[in-house]
């Protein structure tokens, strides 16, 4: 199959998020994200952004700079399968990923699952 040098702006890939319930239990939910493709010289700047996060994170820094927040931020352009209470969907506004990103362990997922998407991409070439 031929390479097209032009490529879609954004891809989707499957999101699995769990979530701390009482008693010790996890729920588990899923949704798909709707990612935004950066060029590569972003990207790699993106990465050791996050490395760096992480890397400040294992040592018990405070991180000032920029938190995955942020990162997921810029990466994420959408979704699909993330509803309100009474089962519609959620709108993707400014203020619903907002809301998003500030769920607990939300955003880390994100940018976790963007950059394994790419390392499988690698591995498979």
């Amino acid at each position: 199959m031929a390479f097209v040098l032009e490529q879609t702006p954004t891809f989707r890939w499957p999101i699995t998020i769990r979530e701390v319930q009482d008693g010790g239990r996890v729920r588990t939910h899923q949704f798909e994200a709707i990612y935004r493709r950066l060029p590569q010289s972003r990207m790699d700047a993106v990465q050791l952004q996050y490395q760096a996060i992480k890397a400040a994170a294992s040592r018990n820094e405070v991180i000032d700079d920029i938190p995955t927040r942020a990162i997921a931020d810029e990466i994420l352009a959408g979704w699909e399968g993330i509803t309100n209470p009474d089962g519609s969907a959620v709108e993707v506004t400014p203020e619903a990923k907002a809301q998003l990103l500030e769920v607990a362990t939300v955003a880390d997922v994100l940018v976790t699952t963007f950059f394994e998407a790419h390392d499988k991409a690698r591995v498979k070439n």
